[in-house]
């Protein structure tokens, strides 16, 4: 049951940034540099993935097409037509993978903006948070959880529990949740990041633990304040929803 309040303790504001908190955002324009090999490396693989599967397929489709032409008599393409088809396959492979690289190297570009624009304007966003129900989502009977928490104005954060208890739960330990009843957050202005994170309190009982199936690269990252409603939270994670 949701707990309500005439007036939330949740509330954010805008602060002045100390020297830590822009060595932190610093540090972390600093990691964000672009590495060729690791993107040329990326689209070889993609190209590799596209011969792999093209010496699978193409004995295949090569059968199938003698066959048929032996029972119709129609001949299903030249010898270059079969070497073009095959081009454009390996053409494919390789250009989601420069997609998928000229996608992260964008969004690497935005938040390098965003954190220059924060350490040149010199504030922060400090929040505190009070959290009133928390759901747990797993991979099958992998560890960590990813915590979903509703604090008492409506709004929703996610938690990794690695980065809340900093070590990764053993085969066999009991399960207890470290989901953070109170929290204090400082994150970027523009850019989001989180720079420091405290928390207080006892730990938020689960209300629910739920399978986690949606891919890593569209989970939402610790800390982050999730625009989505609560109800839907079930359905998107676990991979029933796709719809906001």
């Amino acid at each position: 049951m949701v707990e309500t309040r005439e007036r939330p303790l949740s509330l954010s504001y805008r602060r002045p940034s100390d020297r830590s908190e822009r060595r932190v955002l610093q540090e972390v324009l600093d990691d964000l540099h672009l590495d060729p090999q690791s993107d040329l490396a990326e689209v070889g693989s993609g190209f590799g993935l596209g011969l792999i599967s093209l010496l699978f397929i193409g004995p295949v489709a090569l059968l199938v097409a003698w066959l048929l032409q032996f029972a119709t008599g129609v001949t299903f393409g030249s010898d270059q037509a079969w070497l073009a088809a095959a081009a454009l396959w390996l053409a494919g492979w390789s250009g989601m993978s420069a997609v998928k690289v000229m996608a992260r190297r964008g969004r690497a570009s935005a938040l390098r903006r965003a954190i220059t624009a924060d350490i040149a304007e010199g504030d922060v966003q400090e929040e505190s948070w009070r959290f009133v129900e928390a759901i747990g989502f797993q991979e099958a009977e992998k560890m960590p959880l990813l915590y979903i928490v509703q604090a008492d104005n409506g709004r929703i954060v996610a938690f990794e529990e690695t980065r809340l208890t900093g070590r990764e739960r053993q085969p066999g330990e009991g399960f207890t949740s470290a989901a953070p009843a109170d929290a204090v957050l400082v994150r970027g202005i523009r850019s989001g990041v989180l720079i420091s994170e405290n928390y207080s309190g006892p730990t938020l009982p689960l209300v629910d633990v739920q399978p986690l199936a949606l891919p890593r690269e569209e989970r939402p990252l610790h800390g982050s304040v999730v625009d989505r409603p609560w109800a839907s939270m079930g359905p998107w994670l676990s991979g029933r929803s796709t719809v906001a």
